[in-house]
């Protein structure tokens, strides 16, 4: 993992073993910070820049998820079990017309220790990829 200060930008590298669905080819990217955007940040490919994600902590939208990883998930981010050292986003959808939401059924997850990332299916669990990121109310 290496970090690079870029101005405000706050920029770490993480290794995706996996890729990420959709992008398996794409086993790079990094981690953009910066304080004018938080708690948003976003993920992008090093080799194919224009593939990047708008993200937020999933704690921040679902106070009290869980996180289930597979043997191999674990494996890839040199961990025995979840624990507070990881990062866990939410990849954030901004549609036209429509209200943005977040995907909570397949969270990023990012191990700083070890530069390491998945993007973690939660296969058994009742969590949506179209999770509304706020509820709308009926004008009157």
């Amino acid at each position: 993992m290496a970090e690079t200060p870029a101005g405000n930008v706050r920029i770490t590298r993480y290794r995706f073993p996996f890729g990420i669905p959709a992008f398996e080819h794409l086993t790079a990217f990094r981690l953009l910070e910066n304080p004018a955007w938080a708690p948003l940040a976003v993920l992008e490919s090093e080799s194919e820049p224009p593939v990047r994600f708008a993200c937020a902590p999933v704690r921040l939208i679902e106070p009290d998820y869980r996180l289930e990883l597979s043997e191999a998930e674990k494996a890839a981010l040199a961990i025995s079990a979840p624990g507070p050292e990881l990062i866990v986003l939410a990849i954030l959808t901004f549609a036209a017309g429509r209200p943005p939401t977040a995907n909570l059924l397949a969270p990023v997850v990012l191990n700083p220790a070890t530069g390491a990332g998945v993007q973690s299916v939660q296969a058994d669990a009742s969590y949506s990829h179209i999770h509304p990121l706020r509820q709308e109310s009926p004008c009157s």
